[in-house]
């Protein structure tokens, strides 16, 4: 799932896209957590994924969000 995720947000980025990432607790929890988590790419419109841990969620912010 990583590899997958990682692969896209390179993609979106040498295609010059504006990159938004944003964390948000698994469904039917209220806070985020080291494991589980759910990832946004820009609001979920460009792609939405499960099981993520926040230390993945943080790497991927400082290689790829616009915002860094």
């Amino acid at each position: 799932m990583e590899q997958e995720i990682e692969s896209q947000l390179e993609k979106m980025k040498q295609e010059g896209k504006y990159i938004a990432l944003s964390l948000h607790p698994a469904f039917g929890k209220s806070t985020i957590t080291r494991e589980g988590n759910r990832l946004f790419v820009n609001d979920g419109r460009d792609g939405e994924y499960e099981e993520v841990s926040e230390s993945f969620y943080d790497s991927m912010v400082v290689k790829y969000d616009s915002r860094a």
